[in-house]
């Protein structure tokens, strides 16, 4: 995960069926229960609009807020949210921009729909940094691991959790299933450890243009906008081998 900074609210949040639909919630939640069995719950239409997904792609380059797997855009990924939209949580938040992120379906079916004690980190969150909350570490062949550097932070402990359950699976048939996001991690971080060794050797051979040209594919490779940022610089070949300016 890489923190995320949001731009403005996409104009289709903000219609005025969605101010409409804020009050008849209000109103809905008012009723008894058995005033609600016989009520529709209130709705303002889809909330997953063009001018989300590109707004998504803008603030959140294209990648699941969670995994880091970029794609081309955001379409082809849910609209997830961070608190859940069911009325018996957090109905108002159904057509927050704050409360929207692009996610995996994978990802977001993995996802509880019911908050652990305490919460996750929110990577939009200024308090919430999850670049230094979380301690990130890869592994040959794609197998990712998520530790919290303080345990006493329960938000940190949470995301572990959840960040592990969506990339190594926890039964039988859910370890086949993350397989795919394992074998994709593995090999851009071949493709990584390749070009480090090269920009290496032909550095020491003094090839410059060819070092310049391996430099800035480097730098791309690790850019917070390309896929697992923060699990390909976790690498020990990347933080004893490459310039800090290698890292946006």
């Amino acid at each position: 995960m890489i923190n995320i900074t949001r731009g403005d609210t996409p104009t289709s949040l903000d219609r005025p069926e969605i101010q409409l639909y804020l009050k008849e919630v209000i109103a809905y939640n008012k009723l008894s229960k058995e005033e609600k069995k016989k009520a529709k719950e209130p709705d303002a239409g889809a909330y997953r609009r063009s001018d989300v997904l590109e707004a998504f792609d803008r603030d959140f380059y294209s990648k699941c807020y969670l995994t880091e797997q970029k794609f081309e855009n955001s379409w082809a990924m849910d609209v997830e949210h961070f608190k859940s939209k069911s009325f018996n949580q957090y109905p108002l938040l159904k057509y927050e921009w704050q409360n929207l992120y692009p996610c995996t379906h994978d990802a977001n079916i993995s996802k509880p729909t019911t908050e652990p004690v305490g919460g996750y980190l929110d990577p939009c969150e200024k308090s919430d940094d999850v670049e230094k909350e979380i301690v990130y570490t890869l592994e040959m062949g794609g197998k990712a691991f998520f530790d919290a550097k303080n345990e006493g932070n329960i938000k940190a402990v949470n995301t572990c959790k959840l960040l592990d359950k969506i990339h190594n699976g926890t039964s039988k048939d859910s370890k086949k299933k993350t397989a795919e996001l394992r074998l994709l991690i593995c090999k851009k971080e071949r493709n990584l450890i390749e070009t480090i060794m090269k920009w290496q050797k032909n550095k020491l051979q003094n090839n410059l243009e060819e070092e310049v040209r391996l430099r800035g594919k480097l730098k791309r490779l690790l850019s917070r906008k390309s896929d697992f940022t923060m699990l390909l610089r976790s690498l020990s070949c990347v933080s004893e081998h490459l310039p800090k300016d290698f890292l946006d």
